[in-house]
This record gives C-alpha cells, structure tokens and sequence, in this order.
C-alpha cells in the first residue's frame, strides 16, 4: 500500500479549516451591510430615474455631506445625547419600578387574574396618545417626555413579569420553603431566574415602544432630542437633515440594543441557561 493511499482517507476525514475571525467579521459585516447597500442603490436610482428635484428627495451624497457636517459640528451629537439621556432615565426608572411590581402582582394568582386585563387595556393605549393630557398637565417640558416615555416602557416590563412569575410552577418555590428558605432566597433562586426571559422581553418590547414614543414626543415638545432635530428641520424643507435624523434614530436604536439588551440576554444564558439564542 502506497503512502498516498495511506493519507488520502484521512485528510478526507479531516475537520475543514475554519475561518480567520478577520475574514468570519468581514463576512458578518458584509451580510449586515448588504440590505442597506441595496436600499441605497435604490434610493440613488430613483433619485437619478426621475430626476425629482431636492425639495422632494435628495441624494444619498448630499446626506452624506449633511450627516458629517452635522456630526463634524457637534450638533448630531447634542441632539443624540438629550435623546439618549431621556430613553436612559426612563429604563432606569422603569426597571426600578415595574419589576418589583411584575414579581408583587406575579406572585399573587387573584391579584394576578384581576389586573391582568387591566394590564392588557394599559399597553394597548399607547403612550403618544397620552401627549395631549401630558402637555396640558405638564406643558411643553422636559417632564412631558419622561412621563410619555416611562408610561410606555413600565407597562411591558410590569405586563411580561407578571407573565414570567406565573409561568413558574408553584412546587419549586414550596420545595425550597420546605428545606427552610426564606421569601429572599426563594425570589433569588426561583422566581428571578424563572422569570428573567419574560423580563428581558418586556424591557425589549418597551425599549422599542419607548423609543417611538420618545422621538414623537420631541417632535411636539421641542426641547431638544433627535425628534427636535426632524421637526425643526421639516419648518425648513431640509430633507438631508430629516433622513440624517432618521438615520441617526436607527442606528442608535440598534447600537443601545446590542450594547444593552443583548449582554443582559447573553449573561442570561451563561448564568442560568434559560434563554435560548
């Protein structure tokens, strides 16, 4: 038997080579960037095709042009930062809020059946309905916003608790009272793990709402914000500006997911492998 006969089945057995993680993040890039790329093909077409003038569409090169003027000039990143900062209490306070509230009305199966509908009403009212009651109660502040955009974020969170609390069966937090644990250890050991998916999903769900609800309410409220930055620019028929708004609200939406609710579910899975990817 020759030596080639002898490697051929095993290099046919062997593993196939992976990747370099430069060209696995180059491949990961180009699949992200690829609808976008097409989406600009689309938009330049249209643009050249019809030749519409630039007080209906401009071209992607003149929003190129805006956005680094703008982003060059800091006036991006001031608007950015008051939407940013806004969309940050409002998580905050919502977690510190709707969480214990989510476990409190969770925990309790007639509590939990009484307020469920009433949960259910809440969150499909949505909080930009609330902005002509906001502003007469509150005027064209700061505090208008918070409250829009709290009401939208704490409902979910409240609403998907209470919904990861009752799907937890009641023999696990009786088997652990039954060796002596207390209502802390219990919370800790059944109920926050049992129902830490639900959490997650109810703070993404009220991440996207609030957010929508935060760019609308600057538009109304003109204090500031990346809404502010759209409304202001549409006074003026500046369309470069209101697509660089437009854009900068999706990418920052996408960037505080992935910063923010991807490590929480990431860190879910490594510490309690109850998320599934």
């Amino acid at each position: 038997m020759t030596m080639t006969a002898v490697s051929a089945p095993a290099a046919a057995g062997a593993p196939p080579r992976r990747p370099s993680p430069l060209a696995s993040g180059l491949l990961g890039a180009g699949k992200f960037l690829a609808p976008f790329a097409a989406v600009v093909a689309l938009w330049w077409a249209i643009k050249a095709g019809f030749d519409l003038p630039d007080r209906i569409l401009v071209s992607p090169y003149q929003v190129l042009v805006t956005f680094w003027n703008l982003l060059s000039r800091g006036v991006l990143a001031d608007y950015a930062a008051t939407s940013l900062y806004q969309i940050g209490v409002a998580v905050v306070v919502s977690a510190v809020v709707g969480i214990p509230l989510g476990f409190a009305i969770g925990s309790n199966a007639y509590v939990a059946r009484a307020l469920g509908l009433f949960l259910r009403f809440f969150q499909g009212v949505s909080g930009i309905s609330w902005l002509p009651l906001a502003i007469i109660w509150f005027g064209f502040t700061d505090t208008t916003v918070q409250v829009i955009v709290v009401y939208t974020l704490v409902v979910p969170v409240i609403f998907n608790t209470m919904l990861g609390v009752r799907a937890i069966p009641p023999s696990y937090a009786l088997a652990l009272r039954s060796l002596g644990a207390g209502t802390f250890r219990v919370v800790k050991d059944v109920y926050l793990p049992g129902a830490l998916p639900s959490i997650v999903v109810g703070l993404r769900l009220g991440m996207g709402y609030g957010w929508r609800a935060l760019i609308a309410a600057e538009m109304l409220i003109r204090q500031g914000g990346l809404g502010d930055l759209i409304f202001g620019a549409r006074t003026f028929g500046q369309i470069d500006r209101i697509i660089c708004g437009m854009i900068a609200i999706g990418v920052l939406y996408v960037v505080v997911d992935r910063l923010i609710v991807q490590p929480i579910e990431n860190l879910t899975v490594a510490r309690w492998g109850v998320l599934r990817k």
